[in-house]
């Protein structure tokens, strides 16, 4: 019979059971790993909050109805099926002890976010008395912490291993662990290395360059737990540029722990550091200082003079006929040529002065003068100047070559005043020797003045229009009468004439050494000879004797392909190179005249006649003579515009009837204006070909014809 005190008592067993199972599911809820009691057949009975978030992400959980987004690997291409693996564990239980475990580390995909985390899977099968299953507990663990630290550990590992040197300390600076590559660039054992701190080291090994004592090194350390400087390292068996960094690891409050040193040897950097330097400031050819250097150092030299209120100079060095060298021998001749002409320089210059490669063919030279006034500064700058152009005009051999060339120097002193710069300079010295080409003295030397700049503005405005010419057919060829004995026709010469819109006719005399210095004489040379050859054909069709001479540059002349131009012209145009003669300065026979000679006797077997122009104001080298085809010398009109009142012009020009009555030249006196000139000439013992203003000005093609050759029937035409 149930008394009211056993009802009571069951009672308060049964709150009693009910706050124990209430205690347990709490303690079993708040845990941080996720618990699953299963039945045998693998459904749910029991599972904690932890166990939801990181395996079924369901209010309602039933592993058979969810595809759990489980995988073997990080990147979640293998699955993993966790039912067939719980029904293995199931399976072995009665294999195993009672109470072995099993586990597997999976990687689960979040299915909204994509975040993957590594869960460690513990199944436990539990057994009833008589040994069957009546459950199976599933623990599972989030083990992202885990395999971040471990990740951490390996990222520390390499880095501790690379090959920059690392060494950690304890709390007292001592060194705990030096890497091998630590151990190898203080070139001391691992065991000496142990025993000392790091200041000690510091203090024996190292030297600082960006301060002076270690003890400033542990004041900025303190003050911002980093410190990182070059330094240079004197191990035991060497010595080498390195940059340290220091980092001092501290707790939150700010007691150190541990302080890290790492050392990266930078000696190949500084190296590549010092090439890269030397590249920036120095020609790579000559191993002079570059454009770049000279404008600096020259600032600092002029700041200098400045404030000493002293005076210097800066020359500006361009060498004649270089293109032509190159042009003709190739760019390895005129590199070797550059190399020689520094070697020559510097041998002049000694180190008082500053030699600097500023452009392909151009140098500078930094005068050290310290002259106590602008006028001295300029003497001797000048006087310097003859120097160097006695230097270089001086043969120079190359690969069994005789090259020659000389030089022309602008000359800017400075400072002139306080708006003075280097760029400037720069620039008036090279306006001083663009000058100094048209000067007709051997000396090509020009100090620079404020006019220059004028000059060049106009120059400049030629180049411009120069280039726009011959596409606005703004060129046109011109005629000029060639008489011969009893004043009678013998041929022609075409003059090319410029006539633009603004500037109007530009003579040729100005335009001319433009177009030689942009090579845009090239494309001209080949309007004026196609134009030439195609007149030479309509003249010839009526007067077959009549003979054309055509100016041609030397800059043209010596292009690789120059004779091949010329045979195509005659092919296109059907001219009879017979009746042409090819007009040369002495000019292109300098620089390389066994080249030279080759061309003009290809010339000569094609049937041009070849003519040497301005004869006697060249190079007064009378040997290539002998070996050139030539047919016809012109006398220079500056000999003729003083006869016969001079008598050493008179001289001259009988020297030349000399030379060429006994080599059987042609004689053509360009340049002829008075009846006393041509009395003169008429009075010599050989027929000289007459040009010039008094029988003939440069004309149109139409007015020569109807001046010259609408006269003449094909029996009188010239022979």
């Amino acid at each position: 019979m149930t008394t009211p005190s056993t009802v009571r008592t069951l009672k308060q067993t049964i709150v009693r059971l009910r706050d124990e199972k209430a205690t347990k599911c709490q303690i079993i809820h708040a845990l941080t790993d996720g618990i699953l009691v299963l039945k045998p057949n693998l459904t749910i009975k029991s599972i904690n909050d932890q166990a939801k978030n990181l395996l079924i992400h369901s209010a309602e959980p039933n592993l058979k109805q969810h595809s759990l987004s489980l995988f073997k690997n990080k990147k979640g291409t293998v699955s993993f099926k966790l039912l067939p693996w719980l029904e293995r564990v199931k399976q072995q239980a009665h294999k195993d002890d009672e109470h072995a475990e099993h586990q597997v580390l999976v990687w689960r995909i979040h299915p909204k976010t994509l975040e993957t985390a590594p869960l460690l899977l513990k199944a436990t099968a539990l057994l009833s008395k008589n040994g069957q299953v009546k459950n199976l507990l599933l623990l599972i663990y989030d083990r992202t912490l885990h395999v971040q630290i471990d990740e951490q550990k390996r990222l520390m590992q390499v880095a501790f291993n690379s090959l920059n040197g690392q060494c950690i300390t304890n709390e007292k600076g001592f060194i705990t662990h030096p890497n091998p590559s630590f151990v190898q660039m203080s070139g001391l054992s691992t065991q000496t290395l142990i025993r000392m701190t790091f200041t000690q080291w510091f203090e024996q090994y190292v030297h600082f360059k960006s301060v002076s004592t270690v003890t400033s090194v542990l004041a900025t350390l303190l003050k911002n737990k980093t410190w990182s400087g070059e330094v240079e390292i004197n191990a035991q068996t060497t010595r080498f540029d390195a940059l340290i960094s220091l980092s001092m690891l501290v707790d939150d409050e700010y007691n150190v722990e541990h302080y890290m040193v790492s050392i990266q040897n930078i000696t190949d950097i500084k190296a590549a550091q010092l090439q890269i330097q030397h590249m920036a400031f120095y020609d790579e050819l000559t191993e002079l200082p570059n454009r770049r250097f000279t404008t600096e150092h020259l600032q600092l030299a002029l700041n200098r003079h400045q404030t000493q209120s002293t005076y210097g100079a800066l020359l500006h060095i361009n060498l004649e006929r270089f293109k032509t060298i190159n042009d003709a021998f190739g760019r390895k001749t005129g590199d070797l040529f550059l190399s020689q002409t520094a070697l020559a320089l510097q041998s002049t210059l000694g180190s008082n002065h500053t030699l600097t490669r500023v452009g392909g063919d151009e140098f500078a030279i930094i005068c050290s003068l310290h002259s106590t006034t602008l006028a001295k500064a300029h003497s001797q700058a000048i006087q310097l100047s003859h120097t160097i152009c006695d230097a270089l005009n001086q043969p120079i051999e190359i690969a069994g070559l005789t090259l020659h060339s000389s030089a022309r120097i602008g000359v800017a002193c400075f400072p002139e005043n306080a708006t003075d710069s280097a760029e400037n300079l720069l620039i008036n010295a090279d306006l001083a020797a663009t000058k100094a080409k048209q000067l007709k003295n051997s000396y090509k030397i020009y100090a620079y003045d404020p006019t220059l700049s004028i000059e060049v503005k106009k120059h400049r405005i030629l180049e411009d229009a120069l280039n726009q010419a011959l596409a606005q057919e703004q060129f046109e060829l011109f005629y000029q009468a060639q008489m011969g004995a009893q004043d009678a026709l013998h041929g022609v010469e075409t003059l090319v004439r410029w006539n633009h819109p603004i500037l109007g006719t530009v003579p040729p005399n100005t335009f001319i050494p433009i177009a030689e210095e942009n090579r845009e004489i090239i494309k001209i040379g080949l309007w004026i000879l196609t134009k030439a050859f195609h007149q030479a054909w309509l003249w010839n069709k009526t007067h077959p004797n009549l003979n054309m001479s055509i100016n041609i540059s030397p800059i043209q002349f010596h292009e690789a392909d120059f004779v091949k131009h010329l045979i195509d012209l005659l092919k296109m145009t059907h001219a009879n190179p017979q009746n042409l003669t090819l007009e040369l300065t002495e000019g292109v026979l300098i620089s390389d005249t066994e080249t030279a000679l080759s061309k003009l006797e290809a010339l000569s077997q094609l049937g041009f006649k070849i003519s040497i122009d301005d004869f006697g104001t060249g190079y007064s080298s009378l040997s290539y003579l002998q070996k050139l085809p030539l047919h016809e010398l012109k006398i220079d009109k500056s000999f003729i515009a003083r006869i016969p009142e001079s008598a050493d012009d008179i001289a001259i020009v009988e020297s030349i009837i000399s030379l060429a009555r006994h080599k059987k030249l042609t004689l053509v006196a360009e340049g002829v204006e008075t009846q006393a000139q041509v009395n003169f000439l008429r009075q010599q013992p050989v027929d000289i070909i007459i040009q010039g203003y008094f029988f003939s000005q440069p004309c149109s093609a139409s007015t020569f014809a109807a001046q010259f050759l609408t006269q003449l029937s094909p029996l009188d035409a010239p022979k």
